[in-house]
């Protein structure tokens, strides 16, 4: 079982971490679909290797830019790209889930839920050990994979 606090994801049992990830991310996807962006950022606990935060804005500008005028998902979606709910999206929910070689911590490479359905932007996150059963979330990149 995962609790969120603010210092990232609690981890209960060890040996179901990876289920723990895939769930504290559907969860944050379901914050993005409510609107709440500012939330879903408050969520991620450290920069990505860039030093980057992310922010609602970033997110924003980053789904208009991708899915721009004249792009495939633009000519589908002219109302532009939404936040969907991972719970409610149809396709196949797209994820890859592992640990890192020096046990420093696990990645998710998730596809982002938009207008109805599974798309082909990808979330990448890390999640670092802090503690011993916590970990600090990490949202390295968004990219069309």
């Amino acid at each position: 079982m995962l609790t969120v606090t603010g210092a990232g994801p609690m981890i209960a049992d060890a040996s179901d971490v990876e289920s723990d990830l895939v769930t504290w991310a559907r969860d944050w996807f379901d914050v993005l679909a409510a609107g709440r962006l500012a939330e879903a950022c408050a969520r991620l606990d450290e920069p990505n290797h860039y030093g980057m935060r992310w922010t609602p804005e970033a997110i924003t500008a980053l789904l208009n830019e991708t899915f721009s005028p004249g792009t495939v998902f633009a000519a589908r979606h002219p109302e532009g790209p939404r936040f969907t709910s991972p719970r409610t999206a149809t396709g196949r929910e797209g994820l890859d889930v592992g640990a890192f070689a020096d046990g420093s911590g696990f990645w998710l490479n998730y596809d982002i839920p938009l207008n109805g359905e599974f798309s082909d932007l990808t979330a990448q996150f890390e999640f670092r050990w802090r503690g011993p059963r916590t970990l600090a979330a990490r949202l390295h990149d968004l990219h069309v994979m």
